[in-house]
């Protein structure tokens, strides 16, 4: 690990699956294994964590645990119910974390349904995160945006500075805990945690993301993460 610091990781899996015909994505069969079994192996088998702690649906925390013991996951330390929003739940996971284990100085937050990310990923982000403080995976957006206002174009971003922002997401813990717990995360939702330094004025380095690290939303996500899978290109 670089530095030898103690490194943990927070593994978001507390979605609601709207998107999925009601089915829980992190909980359907992706080439042989779950998808919340195939996020959980790259964090389990990395040598840079220490702990690693599960936030998933209320509903879902005994199954969870009970997975945890089947699978024989040593480095998961807690499973934690999530709350109503993301941020909620991140929120509740970091407070576990701070009583697990206090001495943590980084933490990977990571979305379960990310079951793509790779080692060199993790490695990278911590990186990253050791120099400038709070990093966050990106991919250059590839696709030309334009802005809509009632099914009419109202105008055209320029791309070359867009990036398309993934997990893992990789912080100070001291930092990102604090962030979390401040009035301005209370006050608007926030769809990933470097939104929540962005809105106290902080700075967030980005490091190379990975296309192949996709986000299971949709059935075809789950289509193209299989096909990824059996090609064997996950880099």
């Amino acid at each position: 690990m670089p530095n030898n610091a103690k490194a943990a990781a927070l593994i978001a899996a507390a979605g609601s699956s709207r998107r999925m015909e009601g089915r829980d994505k992190l909980w359907l069969p992706l080439a042989g294994r779950i998808v919340l079994a195939r996020t959980l192996d790259v964090f389990e088998s990395s040598p840079l964590l220490d702990t690693i702690v599960l936030v998933v649906n209320p509903e879902r925390v005994e199954e969870a645990a009970a997975l945890c013991r089947e699978e024989g996951w040593r480095r998961v330390a807690a499973v934690v119910a999530g709350g109503a929003r993301r941020q909620d739940s991140v929120r509740n996971g970091l407070a576990a974390l701070a009583n697990l284990a206090p001495e943590t100085q980084w933490v990977i937050i990571h979305d379960g349904a990310r079951p793509l990310v790779t080692s060199s990923l993790l490695e990278a982000g911590l990186r990253a995160a050791q120099e400038h403080q709070a990093a966050v995976a990106a991919v250059p957006v590839k696709d030309t945006i334009k802005t809509v206002e009632q099914v009419l174009v109202h105008s055209t971003i320029e791309r070359s500075t867009l990036q398309a922002v993934q997990t893992p997401q990789v912080f100070s813990f001291p930092l990102i805990y604090a962030a979390h717990t401040s009035p301005e995360a209370q006050a608007e939702d926030a769809t990933d945690d470097a939104a929540l330094l962005e809105r106290l004025g902080l700075p967030v380095a980005v490091f190379p993301g990975s296309y192949t690290n996709l986000k299971i939303t949709t059935r075809e996500d789950l289509l193209v993460a299989e096909a990824l899978l059996q090609g064997g290109e996950t880099l």
